[in-house]
């Protein structure tokens, strides 16, 4: 019986010092705090992402409407062609559609994979 209770009170002795002193009082409650606005944030970037693609949908589309609006004009506009103002017009739409799905896939897929 001696025995166990030097164990008992060996192994109470052990758990005293195992415990991990925390450097400030509210240490555990200021990390959940972070821990949940990280997961706040996490949703907000989520929904934005999605906002992303709806704007970038809607672009193409007005981007193709205005393609073909333009795309029988037979003008001279400013002594210019109005034929080579839309191929350069359709030009630049067509690159900054290009760029802008390059980086909305980029940040998509990325961020799926770090999380």
């Amino acid at each position: 019986m001696d025995k166990s209770k030097q164990e008992d009170q060996f192994v109470k002795n052990l758990m005293k010092h195992s415990l991990e002193k925390m450097p400030f009082r509210d240490f555990e409650d200021r990390m959940m705090d972070k821990i949940y606005e990280e997961k706040q944030k996490g949703k907000s970037v989520s929904g934005s992402i999605r906002l992303a693609w709806l704007f970038f949908f809607l672009g193409l589309f007005l981007g193709l409407v205005i393609t073909n609006i333009t795309a029988n004009l037979d003008q001279l506009i400013v002594g210019i062609p109005a034929n080579k103002i839309v191929f350069y017009l359709q030009i630049g739409i067509a690159m900054v559609l290009l760029f802008q799905l390059d980086k909305l896939i980029d940040f998509s897929f990325n961020r799926k994979s770090n999380s």
